[in-house]
């Protein structure tokens, strides 16, 4: 009946709108040109909402996901994750609030308020963040001041999980200096199928984001900016793990100024204070068959401040930035007695409080017409401490004594030279070398279950830094119409943090297989090779390419390291006829052959994977209308992905219909 529901609802919206239009103030009827079709990696589609970041990042040549049910995909960059790599949201650090990894700071983002997500590699990332594999940024909207009043409204629906998707924005300008911008969107779906027709169970998610931005011009080069963002999701479904999430929430909010100087020593500043707070509540009332109930509530506060300086010289661009952010984590678990006895309670994340203070200078250096040199240094102190008296007398019985605050020095080192060869011609080179510090997690993590491998983790309060020294080159070939490229990378990892077996500790969940304590090892390797080109046969079509390969390896665990991409290629096709634009996306992975088994990853097959999109205007009085038309997996084929965590399968056919109306 839902789905009959959802149909309903968009055939009216249509009727209402058209409606609406007709009986309208007659105005001159403007004509709505398509432009040619052009792909950028990081900017969000303009106006179209239609995916989740999650889908979002999962079709994007530079990211990976890994995929633990339907919601809250975890970014991969070239095989690095979690404390690896940096996630930064309109400037702000945010940290999720799950010991679990179930939250990702992505899971917390709509595209309705995304201007854009970028993925920064080491070289140019350090601006935000020490991160060994580099930084996922997202950037969000703000009102423009190019319209009086702007508004869009899309609503969807998905065949296969009988899902509802729903967003709407509105952008004002109040006066010729003050503009606001609101942004709303809601999700609900149930269980997806696979491509065999069978129910993934546990698969289902509802989330609600609302998101208000606002800037005022003090003066043409002088601006105040602000956000507000309110994100609620619940019952949100993971089969590939023992427990789902009842809530999961997100408050965040900055105030950030900016002013650009025509005179005087620095030519830009820029400066932000932010905040924001995640609540994540994991619990299994919802599971069958469970031995024991667990309740396991998590909370993520973050404080930070940063300022920005740029100075322009004659043939340097230097840029000088200080931050800091103040971390605040909690986690605990109750096990409720089947038998109406005692229930044991414990601490997971005992109270863990880091305080950070960083200094990035960024050097661009002309060296003459046809090359660049970009250089970064970074360095990070931290203090990180577990404040809470239980959690260190829990460490206590693992014979880890904690009795104050541990300092940490960070930070990393590089250098990019870009070089044009010829007008058509560009190549890059990159060496750069990272110290990160351990994650919470990772040091003062208490009995995290991990259901991948099913052991318990441990964290170790005294593990060094993890140390990378990367090497990246790249060559572009480039005309009007068309591009080909390489690009090439190599990490070598020094004292990489890993799960080691400790025989001396017995796990404490029902089922687990062990327990596993951080721990560093001598070293680890991996590899990065990838293929791409791009060509514009015509106004009308457009063709993209990209293979990606990647390979890593251990050697203190003999085993390949965790998240390394199988070959893989991925095609996409534009076509525009007349007011019709199309899209053809194929993807072939060769599936995980060497998984790392000892880390949880399986075997999987090889896939082949088909979409279809298509989208068709009609002009209406002053506004448009845009009706939308999605068949996601069109062969139905049963795949799983390389990152699934358990071996979860893909949707099967997915057929989403969608209206977007825009004035």
């Amino acid at each position: 009946m839902r789905s009959y529901k959802i149909i309903s609802i968009q055939a009216f919206l249509v009727c209402m709108l058209i409606t609406f239009q007709t009986f309208g103030q007659d105005k001159e009827i403007t004509t709505y040109e398509l432009e040619e079709v052009t792909i950028n990696f990081d900017t969000i589609p303009s106006d179209n909402y239609l995916l989740s970041v999650d889908d979002y990042m999962n079709q994007r040549n530079d990211l990976q996901v890994v995929k633990r049910g339907g919601f809250a995909f975890e970014p991969i960059i070239e095989g690095f994750t979690d404390g690896q790599i940096a996630v930064s949201i309109d400037g702000m650090r945010v940290f999720g609030a799950c010991t679990d990894k179930m939250d990702p700071a992505t899971s917390y983002l709509e595209p309705v308020n995304l201007k854009q997500l970028s993925v920064l590699k080491e070289n140019e990332s350090q601006m935000y963040g020490t991160a060994l594999g580099g930084t996922l940024m997202a950037e969000m909207k703000y009102p423009d001041f190019k319209k009086p009043l702007e508004v869009g409204v899309q609503t969807a629906y998905s065949s296969n999980s009988n899902g509802f998707d729903g967003n709407v924005y509105v952008e004002k300008g109040i006066t010729k200096k003050w503009a606001v911008r609101y942004s709303g969107a809601y999700r609900k779906h149930d269980s997806y199928t696979d491509g065999n027709n069978e129910l993934v169970r546990y698969t289902q998610y509802e989330k609600m984001n609302h998101t208000f931005t606002s800037t005022y011009k003090i003066s043409s080069d002088e601006k105040l900016t602000a956000l507000l963002m309110y994100d609620h999701g619940k019952d949100i479904g993971y089969p590939a793990l023992n427990m789902d999430v009842s809530s999961a929430k997100a408050v965040m909010g900055n105030v950030g100024y900016a002013k650009h100087y025509h005179e005087g020593f620095i030519n830009h500043f820029e400066a932000k204070v932010y905040y924001n707070d995640i609540t994540h509540v994991m619990d299994d009332t919802k599971r069958e068959n469970v031995a024991m109930h667990m309740d396991m509530p998590g909370r993520s506060k973050t404080f930070g401040a940063w300022a920005l300086v740029k100075k322009q010289m004659e043939n340097h661009q230097l840029s000088l930035k200080g931050d800091f952010y103040s971390n605040h984590l909690f986690a605990d678990m109750t096990m409720y007695s089947p038998t109406g006895g005692v229930n044991m309670y414990m601490l997971t994340w005992g109270d863990i409080q880091r305080n950070s203070f960083a200094f990035n200078l960024q050097d661009e250096w002309k060296l003459d017409p046809r090359l660049t040199l970009l250089t970064n240094a970074r360095v990070e102190w931290s203090s990180t401490d577990l404040q809470n008296e239980m959690a260190r007398k829990q460490f206590e019985t693992l014979n880890h004594f904690i009795d104050g605050p541990r300092s940490d020095l960070s930070g990393s080192l590089s250098a990019l030279f870009k070089y044009k060869l010829t007008s058509s011609i560009e190549s890059k080179f990159g060496v750069s070398y990272t110290s990160r510090m351990p994650s919470a997690s990772e040091l003062y993590g208490f009995y995290l279950f991990n259901a991948n491998d099913r052991f318990d983790y441990v964290g170790t309060p005294d593990l060094k830094n993890e140390k990378a020294t990367s090497l990246d080159f790249s060559l572009r070939y480039h005309k009007e119409s068309w591009q080909i490229g390489f690009r090439g990378k190599a990490s070598f990892i020094d004292d990489y943090i890993v799960g080691i077996i400790d025989e001396d500790y017995d796990p404490m969940t029902i089922g687990a297989l062990g327990v596993k304590r951080f721990q560093n090892v001598e070293s680890a390797t991996t590899s990065h090779l990838e293929l791409f080109a791009g060509v514009s046969l015509s106004k009308q079509l457009d063709y993209n390419f990209n293979l990606v390969y990647e390979n890593g390896y251990i050697d203190a665990i003999h085993s390949p390291m965790p998240y390394q991409r199988p070959l893989t290629l991925k095609n996409k096709l534009n076509y525009q006829f007349h007011k019709l634009t199309s899209s053809f996306y194929y993807e072939h992975s060769l599936g995980m052959q060497s998984p790392s088994e000892a880390l949880g990853e399986q075997k999987t097959d090889p896939y082949h994977l088909i979409n279809l999109d298509f989208s068709y205007p009609i002009e209406l009085k002053n506004s448009h209308l845009f009706l939308e038309l999605g068949v996601h997996n069109l062969l139905n084929s049963y795949y799983i992905d390389p990152f699934a965590w358990n071996g979860i399968p893909n949707s099967g056919r997915n057929i989403k219909t969608s209206i977007r109306f825009i004035i």
